[in-house]
């Protein structure tokens, strides 16, 4: 997989969305963040290739940034340009590029704001092994969880394997990984020279492609900023913070009823900081810390006393409600609510206490859900 970031890192936000009981961290420092975390990616990696344009108050921090690049990335592996791509000639230049590399998939992240969450790369690669195999026109959702699981049901869709379901629709999200072909398609598009794009949300006004979707059954990667523009709320699918002390080394203190400010506070069983300001922020388990958070903790703390079968379900009723947030789709006329929320069977694997009441599914990709370049 090809990772390219497309981005301006400026603090300037079109359209802000709220923090609740969280800080309001810079830019740059939420794209070192994010880039932190899609470095544990490496192994599923060709080349990570930033083209980034340092804006506003960053302008002039291109060294600090290149030298945090070049302190998480493999050498070989990284690709730095300090612009953004905005015309359709920079985006054939950057196809040229790609097809330069000997990789099929391609990851045109397009967001500095989107964090990698998962404690191990398992789901996310075989969720590509998945779409290796698939035509063009397939790709891989990998942000807005909560979101893409209620429509992947909610639409008709199946489960693949345990890690992976499949549904279709029209989508020009960001935040897919594509065959090289499915990009092609893309440049090919675009007729007027001068139109700004730096996303491929920027083709809606141009075309709309049908996607077959691959959906992780285990949410992958968390927007930073949340989903409140999805009307999602803040006790279920939060906005992140920059865990306190993440470039210095953190303290986390796991499973105790109060709040540190000093440390990083995770306990399953409290509500989240978001909603009370003397909550949790996160409901993780000890197992389930980022990947990426490895390097980056100094010590843990655990309380006395604790649960362990109490914390883990409380840990995996929040990712079932996560997974069963009401969602209304204005634009395809469709609400996802409880009378159709994805059955705990497709959450199961990823749990560690509640038990399902539906079997575990297992299926193969069925050939009514293939696609072609030509059914784009």
């Amino acid at each position: 997989m090809i990772v390219w970031f497309n981005c301006k890192i400026s603090d300037i936000r079109l359209n802000p969305q709220p923090r609740y009981n969280l800080r309001n961290d810079n830019r740059f420092d939420i794209a070192r963040y994010s880039f932190a975390s899609f470095a544990s990616l490496e192994p599923l990696v060709s080349k990570f290739i930033f083209n980034l344009e340092m804006a506003d108050g960053h302008a002039g921090q291109e060294p600090e940034m290149e030298a945090w690049l070049r302190g998480i990335f493999p050498e070989d592996k990284l690709v730095m340009y300090w612009h953004r791509c905005n015309n359709i000639a920079q985006w054939r230049e950057k196809q040229q590029e790609f097809n330069s590399i000997d990789d099929d998939l391609i990851f045109p992240a397009g967001n500095e704001d989107h964090i990698f969450t998962d404690s191990t790369i398992e789901v996310f690669k075989e969720c590509l092994e998945n779409l290796a195999r698939c035509p063009v026109g397939t790709v891989v959702a990998t942000s807005h969880w909560p979101e893409n699981i209620r429509a992947a049901y909610g639409l008709g869709g199946v489960l693949v394997n345990k890690n992976c379901a499949v549904y279709t629709m029209g989508n020009n999200d960001a935040l897919r990984v594509m065959h090289k072909g499915f990009f092609d398609w893309y440049v090919d598009q675009i007729k007027d020279e001068n139109k700004l794009i730096f996303r491929t949300e920027h083709w809606n006004d141009v075309a709309l492609p049908t996607n077959v979707m691959l959906v992780p059954t285990k949410e992958q990667f968390t927007h930073f900023d949340g989903y409140a523009h999805v009307k999602i709320g803040p006790g279920v699918a939060p906005p992140l913070e920059i865990p306190t002390k993440f470039f210095e080394g953190m303290v986390i203190r796991y499973g105790f009823k109060d709040r540190d400010p000093d440390c990083v506070n995770i306990n399953p069983m409290l509500p989240l900081h978001t909603v009370d300001p003397q909550g949790t922020d996160y409901k993780f388990t000890l197992s389930d810390f980022p990947l990426f958070w490895k390097n980056h903790v100094k010590e843990v703390i655990v309380a006395d006393g604790i649960d362990p079968t109490a914390m883990a379900l409380a840990r995996d009723q929040h990712i079932l409600d996560m997974s069963r947030v009401e969602i209304d789709w204005h634009h395809i006329g469709k609400k996802f609510d409880d009378t159709n929320w994805p059955p705990a069977s497709w959450i199961q694997p990823h749990l560690m206490q509640l038990i399902a009441k539906d079997p575990q599914v297992e299926v193969s990709l069925p050939k009514s859900f293939g696609s072609s370049l030509s059914s784009c």
